[in-house]
């Protein structure tokens, strides 16, 4: 069960890598901040109750919340929108391609350490 509740805890990577435009889709983002948010008191509740894994649901949140701060000093600097550089092999993208690579690793690795060595 722990491995099913880590897939469903990265469930923003997986938005983020495959349809990043619904990230920033207005009706669509007040739902994701309601599913991170509803994921995670659920996940402090199953965690209370001893249910191994459940930390993970405590994932989403962090990582929605992330990207939206990147995103945010992404537009202030560029004035523009990142680019998806995942599926591209356009030329000059560098800096969307950085912009991907660092949400990337501390959306997958910040939320990670912080939730699974019990600081939230």
């Amino acid at each position: 069960m722990d491995f099913v509740f880590i897939l469903i805890g990265f469930f923003i990577l997986y938005i983020f890598l495959f349809s990043r435009k619904l990230l920033i889709h207005k009706t669509f983002s007040i739902v994701l901040w309601g599913l991170c948010l509803l994921l995670f008191v659920t996940g402090f509740l199953l965690d209370g109750k001893g249910v191994r894994g459940s930390e993970a649901f405590k994932i989403p949140l962090l990582q929605y919340s992330i990207y939206m701060l990147f995103r945010y000093l992404f537009v202030k600097l560029y004035n523009r929108e990142p680019k998806d550089t995942f599926w591209t092999m356009e030329k000059g993208v560098w800096k969307d391609a950085i912009f991907n690579i660092i949400f990337w690793l501390v959306a997958f690795l910040l939320p990670t350490i912080i939730v699974f060595t019990g600081r939230i």
